[in-house]
């Protein structure tokens, strides 16, 4: 194998990405120059004059002699370098599984230039004074098995300043445009503004909330009322919409307030008014081509929430809510001010997320009671990442993925958007290919369930306003012993599992024929701890056949053989008596693969204290027929802290490189550490979480610790004396 073979695989990706055809050849104020071929251009040039003086000591074996990376990009219009080491054998990528450790040092002389991630940073080194530098370290000869990380080096930083911008493929690999933005970022150009925008969208919900309550709407149809406006504000063709924005608008440029809406608000934005549908019955009728029986439970959901009673004059007027003759007018404003032109404004910002999370936090009655946890932005993406190594394939228009208990959609978004971008970032595609990809995405491979019709409607909202205009997305139980229909098709009544496997192929066709259509990854976060009704006996217990583990078994039904399912659970779930009959079940038919134990503070965004893990299976394949090797992980530290008015966010921007790391340990690439992580063999009996088997670390513990447990040990052999009666 040849370093020049990888060389050439990084020559005809920068080309595909816009960068110059031809080396040492200024287009567009960009040139690459390959290793020093800049010396032939220093009499002349200020930049390359610049490389030469600074690379003239920058031999990788430290002796003081010139060196130089494989290529260096400069950009005349920017402070901006970029440097890129290649190594042949992928095994020589990086010393350090955590990424992160590059901040400390770059290592040893022998490893700075055995290396490609060290000598890449030994190189951006010498030229980030006056310069921020992109340092890009690429290992491997065939695109199937190749690695690049990218880093940026800021102007005048040293080496703990380091961040990873990317770790990939080539895919990963940007335009000096993308790279300059991504800068910006890294710099907190934009970090202010964001976190301005989030603190906003917080204080909004909790007034959506007050604003909402004081106006008669009750906690249960509070989230489905605004799932209505927001989804109504998708449909930019409406006469709905053209109202709102107009007034907005009028009102923005100073005008006198006329209400566009007024008492045909309902009409405009439901009913039928003078022949027209509303903005919502077009959505469903004429641009997505509902099913008759979503359309059915949508109308019959809106038709009691969108009530009369919402054209009386509002109460509780805020800063937020200062325009409208009557109530859904008021907030039909609101929202497109708030909500609307922020998702339009701050793409990079997860405005429906941020704002729902929060304002179920205050709409009593939805998250606690009904168990509902909204899976943070990280974790879905972190989701995508498992889904690929077990595929060992990227998710794209092939892949067809699967929630089964949706919410808000944040699982198929996230899938949505890594396949939006495999497929923008595949050098071999065309843009025509590209375009029906994508397309092709969003009216077949995205599929969510959810029995809740807020949640449903949400969802709904949601993914229409990331482009998903078909919307495979169902408001039914997902439990395999439900089995409810969802429509009628040639006469025949079709249930979920039909519709789910089948996708709308004639029923009659052969059984090879559906299961090829079949999702084959499914991503899940069930709902937690369903408790019994108020009135039943043992409230405590949950409901019968509503545990975690039943949507995990119910979930694996539907994908095809091979499929990759991934759930996001109680821990208790992995060792708890009262699931043991269900884990049996589960991998009667199915293989565990891995269990990685989650941070404690993952969900304290939606006020949830459960300790969770993530499962992965591969479905339709005995466990007792497998190798039964499972991987088994304390992924207890992401980075993430929690920041008064924030939330919980990765502050110090360390999850990339840790969650790769996580990746690594999965791919087998990662330094051995059993007191982390460890593979071994599991049966279906045994706990399923890694605390139980890896080794204890006890470098760690501190005196703080020690006393620690001395103290729950007193105050539980206090309990046990006394029977807690006085505590």
């Amino acid at each position: 194998m040849s370093e020049e073979t990888t060389k050439g695989l990084v020559r005809r990706t920068l080309s595909v990405i816009g960068y110059p055809h031809n080396q040492d050849v200024e287009e567009s104020g960009v040139t690459i120059y390959k290793e020093e071929s800049y010396n032939d251009f220093a009499q002349n040039d200020e930049l390359a004059k610049f490389l030469k003086e600074q690379f003239a000591s920058a031999s990788k074996n430290l002796s003081g002699n010139k060196g130089a990376p494989d290529f260096t990009i400069t950009n005349k219009a920017l402070k901006t370098i970029i440097v890129i080491e290649c190594k042949d054998d992928i095994k020589n990528h990086q010393t350090y599984c955590n990424l992160n450790d590059y901040k400390k040092g770059l290592g040893s002389e022998k490893e700075i230039t055995a290396k490609a991630v060290n000598g890449a940073l030994h190189y951006a080194a010498y030229i980030n004074h006056g310069f921020d530098v992109i340092a890009i370290a690429v290992s491997g000869v065939s695109e199937a098995n190749i690695k690049c990380s990218v880093f940026l080096l800021p102007d005048r930083g040293e080496y703990k300043d380091i961040k990873l911008l990317s770790d990939g493929d080539l895919t990963v690999i940007s335009s000096f445009k993308d790279y300059q933005h991504r800068i910006d970022i890294e710099k907190g150009v934009f970090k202010e503004e964001t976190e301005e925008v989030i603190k906003e969208l917080k204080k909004y919900s909790a007034a959506c909330n007050k604003f909402l309550r004081a106006n008669g709407i009750s906690p249960e149809d509070r989230a489905g009322f605004l799932s209505a406006l927001v989804m109504a504000q998708t449909e930019e063709d409406s006469a709905y919409y053209r109202a709102v924005k107009n007034t907005v608008e009028r009102i923005e440029k100073g005008e006198k307030f006329e209400d566009g809406l007024g008492k045909q608000a309902i009409g405009l934005l439901f009913n039928t008014t003078a022949g027209a549908k509303g903005a919502l019955q077009n959505i469903w009728e004429n641009i997505d081509d509902l099913s008759a029986m979503k359309e059915e439970k949508l109308e019959q959901y809106y038709n009691h929430i969108l009530s009369s009673s919402l054209l009386k004059t509002p109460e509780y007027d805020t800063k937020y809510f200062t325009y409208g003759n009557n109530i859904l007018s008021a907030c039909s404003y609101s929202i497109y001010k708030n909500i609307t032109l922020k998702i339009k404004n701050y793409p990079e910002v997860d405005i429906m997320g941020t704002f729902y999370t929060t304002f179920l936090k205050y709409a009593k009655g939805d998250t606690k009671d009904k168990g509902i946890v909204l899976t943070p932005k990280h974790i879905t993406e972190l989701f995508c990442d498992i889904a690929e190594i077990f595929l060992e394939r990227k998710l794209d228009e092939k892949t067809k993925v699967l929630d089964i208990c949706c919410g808000t959609g944040a699982f198929l978004i996230a899938a949505l958007n890594r396949m939006d971008y495999n497929i923008l970032t595949d050098i071999s595609r065309s843009e025509k290919n590209k375009k029906q990809s994508r397309k092709e995405v969003r009216e077949s491979c995205l599929l969510g369930v959810d029995n809740d019709e807020k949640m449903f409607a949400l969802a709904y909202a949601n993914m229409r306003f990331h482009g998903d205009g078909k919307s495979n997305l169902f408001c039914n139980s997902s439990l395999r012993k439900d089995d409810e229909v969802t429509r009628i098709y040639k006469g025949k009544k079709v249930t979920l599992y039909q519709e789910i496997t089948a996708n709308e192929r004639p029923w009659d066709d052969e059984e090879e024929q559906r299961r090829w259509k079949r999702p084959i990854v499914g991503m899940t976060n069930p709902p937690y701890s369903l408790l019994n009704e108020a009135g039943k006996k043992n409230k405590s217990d949950k409901q019968t056949g509503k545990s975690e583990l039943d949507f995990v078994y119910s979930m694996l039904s539907y994908l095809e053989t091979g499929g990759i399912g991934i759930a996001i659970v109680p821990q208790s779930c992995a060792h708890s008596k009262a699931d043991l009959q269900m884990r049996k079940n589960i991998l009667e038919n199915n293989t565990l693969l891995a269990v990685m134990t989650m941070p404690n503070k993952l969900f304290q965004d939606s006020k949830v204290g459960t300790a969770t893990c993530i499962m992965v299976f591969r479905a339709g394949i005995p466990h007792n027929k497998s190798s039964k090797n499972v991987f088994l992980a304390r992924w207890i530290e992401d980075g993430f802290v929690t920041v008064p008015h924030v939330g919980r966010y990765d502050k110090e921007e360390t999850w990339l490189a840790i969650k790769q790391e996580w990746c690594n340990q999965l791919k087998g690439l990662a330094d051995k550490n059993d007191t982390c992580y460890i593979r071994r063999i599991i049966e279906a009996e045994q706990p399923w979480l890694a605390e139980l088997y890896v080794e204890t670390d006890y470098t760690k513990l501190t005196e703080k610790d020690f006393e620690s447990q001395l103290k729950k040990y007193a105050l539980f052999k206090y309990m046990q004396e006394h029977g807690g009666d006085d505590i």
